[in-house]
């Protein structure tokens, strides 16, 4: 397969960044305090608001793919039933 081979194809070049410093005890603690920040302030002015932690779009996101997925499948299976009906009537 080299011997056919003219051109040299390119390879596909990503992105890949390093962290220079990161430190989930800290992010952690920070968004322990943002949220009792949070929760302080709802108390004082009585008004529930909800709390949006990290994760919660991704969790959301994957019950509806799930979702959408079963929706699918059952729309193959009825598109392949009406299918399979339609030839059976045209015989």
């Amino acid at each position: 397969m080299a011997i056919f081979n003219f051109f040299k194809m390119p390879k596909v070049r990503q992105y890949h960044h390093d962290y220079i410093y990161y430190d989930p005890d800290k992010e952690e603690r920070e968004e322990r305090l943002k949220r009792v920040r949070q929760q302080l302030a709802n108390e004082k002015s009585n008004k529930a608001q909800p709390v949006l932690r990290k994760g919660v779009f991704q969790s959301q996101r994957k019950t509806n793919t799930a979702s959408q997925q079963s929706r699918n499948i059952r729309l193959i299976l009825l598109i392949s039933v009406v299918a399979a009906l339609l030839v059976w009537y045209m015989r």
